[in-house]
């Protein structure tokens, strides 16, 4: 018995263009989880997205079929709107990588998950969604909340909490873990796994976190360039990997060595925070923040997922500006609003969102997108600053012709390598990096880290870098600050507070995620 099948499928580019997916097979077992691995652009996204019927805009269904408890969902005449209607949410459901494309933003989680399951005959409750809630860690008021009132990981965890809700026959996860952290990631992963067992339910795991997928999957599937290179059970894999390219993958799990303090200058702070309280109206989320990062610094600022880091970077970039305390750069003062800071201020702090397009327009090519940055905060002209954003994309991995696409048709990593070179065009002193590596899969992730370094060697850039991973920490900061709960419980040489922490809290999280 299978709860869905992919058998021979092949999905191009229009009519003649290349192929995305080369003659898949794939059988998915009641209660069976499947971790999917490869690189950004292997595939995995578009397996994802086609065991629910779905294409891309301009992708074909050039042959094979999928199948989802029985019922032909693709096949020789393309998808079959009619039968997904009843199956999607119902028998399969599906948990972006972006869970801002679950949640709309306009209603309250139990109204979205109220709507769900009306669609489908179920009688929805505050109880009922307050339970579901509860499942993946989020209290009871959480259900009244609307998304922007989320962190991003609560608003993953509220995603998945919602393609649980009806117990599916199967549940598509499109690197579910992204921006969380390494409790958050644990107790995601336990809740998968117990999900699968107890209601019998096919789990397919998209990721390029390998230990999270080792420590899950009960069968893996490596993708590279459109096809599956290899599958076996973990174990298989890990003593005997035969293809190149899944040895290469497992060689990449961890990024290189911590860097040395070479290159930073302590006796002088580029940024200064002092007694940082920031507030979500009435609600303080941020308790004196006290930090500072100096020239060619890379400060991490670490910790789970709601416990203020991203609202701590907002503030320091200008785009929180509900908050107390003092902001200075280079001893001058900082105005709270972006709008009201100096223009070279503006240039000289450059912000990286977790999600890429945060910074890239979906209507604009992406040369124009980073070009608009050389032009308002470098003041070139129109042809030298294309010009320029051409060299920023080739600077961070992407080719010179990248410049012409849009963002939709570049992969999740590449939109990430883009928005970098968009914050990189202005030649900052100062880029706030929130999750940026998030998305990528371990290979280019340390490609990513390398840049960066050789960036901030090259240029003295300083970086306040926002993560949950605390082996990316270890390997590209000098300094570590943890957060929690709105509190910095310490901070100090990345050595010290990684290899030696003083508070139990920070030892938690070496623990949890095997540094120690």
């Amino acid at each position: 018995m299978t709860a869905a099948r992919v058998t021979g499928l092949r999905i191009g580019v229009g009519a003649d263009g290349p192929d995305l997916l080369d003659g898949v097979d794939l059988a998915l077992a009641p209660g069976e989880v499947v971790g999917v691995a490869g690189e950004t652009g292997s595939g995995k996204t578009t397996l994802g997205l086609a065991l629910l019927g779905h294409l891309a805009p301009g992708l074909r269904l050039r042959s094979g079929r999928v199948e989802v408890g029985g019922q032909v969902v693709a096949g020789a005449g393309g998808v079959l709107p009619r039968v997904l209607l009843g199956l999607r949410g119902r028998s399969i459901a599906y948990v972006p990588q972006d869970p801002g494309g679950a949640l709309p933003p306009h209603l309250r989680l139990a109204e979205t998950m109220t709507e769900v399951a009306r669609a489908h005959g179920v009688a929805g409750s505050l109880a009922r969604c307050e339970a579901s809630l509860a499942t993946v860690g989020l209290p009871p008021g959480f259900a009244t909340r609307y998304p922007h009132e989320l962190s991003g990981g609560q608003q993953q965890r509220a995603a998945i909490a919602i393609a649980f809700s009806l117990d599916p026959d199967v549940v598509v996860l499109d690197e579910p873990t992204t921006g969380l952290d390494v409790t958050t990631k644990g107790r995601i992963r336990d809740l998968v796994a117990t999900l699968a067992g107890e209601r019998g339910t096919a789990v397919v795991f998209i990721s390029h976190d390998l230990p999270l997928l080792f420590g899950l999957a009960q069968r893996l599937v490596v993708m590279h360039e459109g096809g599956i290179v290899e599958t076996g059970t973990p174990q298989e894999l890990l003593t005997g990997a035969r293809h190149p390219y899944t040895r290469r993958l497992l060689a990449a799990w961890r990024p290189a060595g911590m860097p040395s303090g070479s290159g930073v200058d302590a006796d002088r702070h580029l940024l200064t925070v002092t007694g940082l309280s920031a507030r979500y109206g009435d609600t303080v989320v941020t308790h004196d923040i006290d930090l500072q990062v100096s020239p060619g610094e890379c400060l991490a600022l670490v910790g789970e997922s709601g416990s203020g880091k991203t609202t701590t970077a907002r503030a320091i970039a200008g785009l929180h500006p509900s908050h107390d305390g003092r902001l200075q750069f280079l001893g001058d003062p900082l105005a709270p609003e972006v709008e009201r800071r100096a223009p070279a201020q503006r240039r000289a702090i450059q912000y990286v969102f977790q999600n890429p397009w945060g910074s890239l327009n979906p209507r604009r090519r992406v040369g124009g997108s980073v070009a608009i940055a050389a032009r308002e905060l470098a003041g070139l002209g129109r042809r030298d600053a294309l010009e320029r954003a051409r060299r920023a994309l080739t600077d961070v991995g992407l080719r010179p012709d990248h410049a012409d696409a849009m963002p939709q048709q570049l992969s999740g990593g590449q939109r990430q390598r883009a928005a970098l070179a968009r914050a990189l065009v202005s030649s900052p002193d100062l880029l706030v990096c929130d999750e940026v590596t998030s998305s990528l899969d371990a290979s280019v992730q340390a490609d990513i880290v390398e840049l960066l370094r050789g960036i901030q060697a090259e240029r003295r850039l300083a970086m306040l870098f926002i993560t949950h991973d605390l082996a990316l920490a270890g390997a590209i900061a000098h300094r570590v600050a943890v957060l929690k709960d709105g509190h910095i419980l310490e901070q100090g040489p990345t050595g010290q507070v990684l290899g030696d922490p003083s508070h139990a809290y920070t030892r938690e999280l070496v623990a949890a995620a095997s540094l120690g």
